[in-house]
């Protein structure tokens, strides 16, 4: 008798958390348009969509005309293209080592940036500091994140990550700043440091397919779920399961998630 009560008991519970996780948050969907299908696109916090095409580089108004190209046929396709400053683009050739600057009409602002003449040749991601015109990378052989300054100095070095986080599983798949801290993203968690280097948090957020960045909170994507955590309580929350999306970004107050094609997306709204 007593093994049927705990087996209800345990029946009761999880069908509890099933339905707290499915109705905590009230998710509603409405296209977003891309205007057309992309290798790879990202959209800007003012809303401005930018579209890649191995070398070529397109950015699109809110109405969907073209405004502005940049292609560099010399340096190849483009591996990344960080709009977290849009009034300083930045384009990451990986296989060349090649880092340009645009500014906000993707003209080109200053000579390129070797990191091969800086010996970082392995970096696999970048980011830029909009806290002092920095640019922040991450070193996939050494397990580093380094920074260099307007000039194209290196005025940081992290050391080897795995000395410092032993239990962390890099390697640092994007990094991303906002609020003067820079937000490593692995496979299954993020790392937080400060603006000189300084390890802050280790969070257990997985966002390998986007990462949100607010004041109170971050919000994660893993390619199945939407998940909330909050600065306060540390508590992690899952807001949506969906596997519909490729990656989730933010548009002003609007998160939009770009479906697997890269040829639509859609707002979403998360309400409680």
């Amino acid at each position: 008798m007593r093994y049927w009560k705990w087996k209800i008991a345990i029946k009761f519970l999880v069908f509890s958390l099933i339905f707290n996780i499915s109705n905590a948050q009230n998710i509603n969907e409405k296209p977003f348009k891309l205007f057309s299908k992309s290798e790879k696109i990202e959209i800007d916090q003012y809303g401005f969509i930018y579209h890649i095409n191995k070398d070529n580089l397109v950015k699109f108004n809110k109405e969907g005309v073209p405004i502005y190209n940049y292609s560099n046929k010399l340096l190849g396709n483009i591996t990344q293209l960080d709009i977290s400053n849009p009034l300083r683009p930045l384009l990451f050739y990986k296989d060349q080592g090649i880092i340009l600057a645009l500014d906000n009409t993707l003209s080109l602002q200053k000579s390129e940036i070797s990191l091969n003449e800086l010996a970082l040749y392995q970096t696999s991601c970048i980011s830029n500091s909009n806290f002092d015109n920095g640019i922040w990378l991450y070193d996939i052989d050494v397990n580093e994140v380094v920074k260099i300054n307007h000039q194209a100095e290196v005025v940081f070095k992290s050391g080897n990550l795995s000395v410092i986080l032993p239990n962390m599983q890099f390697p640092i798949l994007k990094l991303l700043e906002k609020n003067k801290k820079l937000y490593g993203v692995t496979f299954s968690q993020i790392i937080v440091l400060d603006q000189y280097g300084s390890l802050l948090n280790t969070i257990n957020l997985k966002a390998t397919n986007g990462l949100i960045i607010k004041e109170e909170n971050l919000i994660g994507y893993d390619g199945n779920f939407i998940v909330n955590y909050n600065y306060l309580d540390y508590k992690l929350d899952t807001i949506y399961q969906t596997n519909s999306y490729d990656k989730i970004v933010q548009c002003q107050e609007e998160i939009v998630g770009i479906l697997k094609g890269n040829s639509d997306a859609n707002s979403i709204f998360i309400s409680k």
